[in-house]
């Protein structure tokens, strides 16, 4: 007799991450194979570089008692050295198990397992930015969710993955053709509005409904635009700049909308050098995101080497994690470390 299949994933806290997470049972759920799975809890981790995962995976290969069958990571990655462990453990639990990612700054370990990891940052058919939910996608179904709209059994989850995709890479601003432009940020923003198991609901909900579950929203999402907007202009105003590793950025605290502020900041002009920034910072308590609109900046490489962080090109994320960061500080005349302001 062949044995049930169970399934357990590991997922990102973010939009991309809680819906790449759900999408998963919603698309394996097409397949006879897969047609009376049963899910195990998802293990939810909170973004930085790709070691930050690293302690629930290692919880889970101490810990679990279950006879799993499968394994998914989503929209994260273990550093390759916890992956050895995972994939030594699987091997001897025959376990199959796959990476779905997009984050450059884990690209690697796809030649360390390329049986087993998708790091994808790029599709090569369309030419679109992948989040973890159309790395998913395009990997188990085969091709990519704008190919898949108007298709009768793909196209209610292909429109809410690329909505998410939208977002997550930040295409609804970038690129004219998008599919989902404000959707894709207002979606997000609800997402925020609650909390996070509400989150989970809310994302639940959206799979099994489309995106058109999100219409009995719209006073709320109104409501937050409008908020949004007062809350960027406010803190546009009071944007100070720095220098670091011989880029210039603006920077401020934002306690939200980080990647909305972060963005309207990265096209700040430095009144020091009549230009652009190079990125942006926004300093969330211990946290930094970090977001660029220039080409040849990679904030991947920023946010790991002076950030213990990691991400995309032009959107990563990490921690002062002890760091002896400098920026100059216009209003006083002095140079600050950036530990120091982030602790007023």
């Amino acid at each position: 007799m062949t044995k049930k299949p169970l399934i357990k994933r590991f997922s990102h806290t973010d939009l991309d991450g809680v819906g790449s997470a759900l999408l998963l049972p919603a698309v394996l759920s097409k397949f006879p194979e897969f047609a009376e799975a049963e899910y195990l809890g998802v293990t939810y981790c909170e973004p930085g570089n790709e070691g930050t995962i690293d302690p629930n995976v290692l919880a889970f290969i101490a810990e679990n008692e279950e006879p799993i069958t499968h394994l998914f990571i989503t929209d994260i990655c273990p550093s390759e050295e916890v992956v050895e462990k995972l994939a030594a453990y699987c091997k001897e639990k025959a376990i199959e198990w796959r990476i779905f990612d997009h984050h450059i700054s884990s690209i690697a370990i796809n030649a360390a397992f390329p049986d087993n990891s998708r790091v994808i940052v790029q599709d090569e058919t369309t030419g679109l930015k992948h989040a973890g939910t159309t790395v998913l996608f395009k990997e188990i179904v085969g091709k990519m969710p704008t190919e898949l709209f108007d298709d009768q059994q793909w196209g209610q989850l292909a429109n809410v993955a690329d909505c998410i995709r939208c977002y997550d890479c930040w295409d609804w601003q970038a690129n004219p053709a998008a599919a989902y432009k404000e959707e894709a940020k207002d979606f997000n923003n609800l997402f925020y509005f609650f909390s996070f198991d509400k989150r989970v609901q809310l994302m639940e909900a959206v799979m099994a409904n489309g995106l058109t579950y999100l219409e009995q929203y719209q006073d709320i999402i109104t409501a937050m635009q409008e908020k949004e907007a007062d809350y960027i202009k406010g803190k546009l105003k009071h944007a100070r700049f720095g220098t670091l590793a011989g880029l210039h950025f603006a920077y401020t605290f934002g306690e939200q909308y980080q990647s909305s502020l972060g963005n309207a900041m990265a096209q700040l002009v430095n009144p020091a050098t009549d230009e652009v920034v190079d990125f942006s910072l926004v300093i969330v308590g211990e946290g930094v995101s970090l977001r660029a609109v220039k080409d040849d900046v990679d904030l991947s490489r920023i946010a790991k080497r002076y950030f213990n962080g990691g991400g995309h090109q032009k959107a990563s994320g990490g921690s002062f994690f002890k760091q002896e960061l400098f920026v100059f500080d216009q209003d006083t005349d002095t140079t600050m470390r950036l530990l120091e302001i982030a602790s007023r």
